[in-house]
């Protein structure tokens, strides 16, 4: 390995941390969940001061902060992943018993993060009444699937650590959600951010097709040190999202190029076009019953 990973390099202490404690792991997770709170009352308070976030409705607000918090945490940890793909390949080596002492520090990080993201997804779509399939299937699969293969089992650290890097997306993604709302769907920045996103996902698919192709090339020592629980629950995480999510995302973010609407608030763009309708209609209303009354006086 060439230097130290980047969690080391901030925090030195963690030298003399042990990683595979039960109570580093809890006390790292419950630190990301705290931060990743704070990131999100942080967000809400500084946005509070702009005028296209106090015009946006509740729903919309709670929306733009998880996306504040949404882009920290994928930049975050695609340093974190990213380590592993550029810098050491000890995961890689053996995708089921390979790990290091960051790579645990990370799955906590990513345990904690999750822990926030379902439970705040839980009460959105409680008080909203929304519910997407995609995003609640994608959520819980990464907090159970990453807690209980990394963290409770210990093994394959190479899906849980490297394959977070599918991650990279929602800096981009969450960008693109901001400046739609903010009216810039039509300039220069959004497009060009649109096209990368778009790039990103298609890199996604590859990511994905790379960890199959790492399940194939170690079959042996799958099948052999894998419980049958995370057996299914990272297989169902990584078919789902090689098949379904990221092809499904893909195509989403493509039509947006072409078509700039919030998929994510269809009912909100549903709306504001039924009031442009009903305010048109109202106004036709108007001026062909401001003609019939010209009629009637000239005649």
């Amino acid at each position: 390995m060439q230097g130290d990973h980047p969690l080391l390099r901030l925090f030195p202490a963690l030298r003399e941390v042990d990683a595979r404690a039960t109570e580093t792991k809890l006390v790292v997770a419950a630190c990301a969940t705290a931060v990743t709170l704070a990131t999100f009352l942080l967000s809400y308070l500084v946005s509070f001061n702009l005028p296209v976030f106090r015009a946006l409705k509740t729903k919309e607000k709670v929306f733009w902060c998880l996306s504040v918090v949404r882009s920290t945490f994928g930049a975050v940890i695609v340093v974190l992943s990213g380590w592993y793909w550029v810098m050491d390949p000890t995961l890689s080596q053996d995708v089921v018993k390979a790990t290091t002492q960051t790579s645990f520090l990370t799955a906590s990080i990513i345990v904690g993060f999750f822990v926030f993201e379902v439970t705040a997804l839980a009460i959105s779509d409680v008080v909203f009444h929304t519910f997407d399939p995609a995003l609640f299937a994608h959520h819980w699969l990464c907090l159970v699937g990453c807690g209980t293969m990394c963290l409770y089992y210990e093994i394959g650290h190479f899906f849980g650590i490297q394959g977070v890097m599918l991650e990279m997306t929602t800096p981009f993604s969450c960008l693109c959600w901001v400046l739609l709302k903010s009216k810039m769907a039509h300039t220069t920045l959004w497009k060009c951010n649109q096209l990368f996103l778009i790039h990103l996902f298609h890199m996604r698919t590859i990511i994905e097709g790379y960890m199959l192709l790492m399940t194939y090339r170690q079959w042996d020592s799958v099948i052999a040190n894998m419980p049958v629980v995370v057996f299914v629950l990272l297989y169902t995480q990584v078919v789902l999202q090689f098949v379904w999510l990221t092809p499904n995302w893909t195509y989403k973010k493509t039509s947006q190029f072409f078509n700039p609407i919030d998929f994510n608030h269809t009912d909100t763009e549903k709306g504001t076009k039924g009031t442009s309708r009903e305010k048109s209609g109202k106004d036709h209303s108007t001026e062909h019953s401001s003609g019939d009354s010209s009629h009637v006086k000239t005649s």
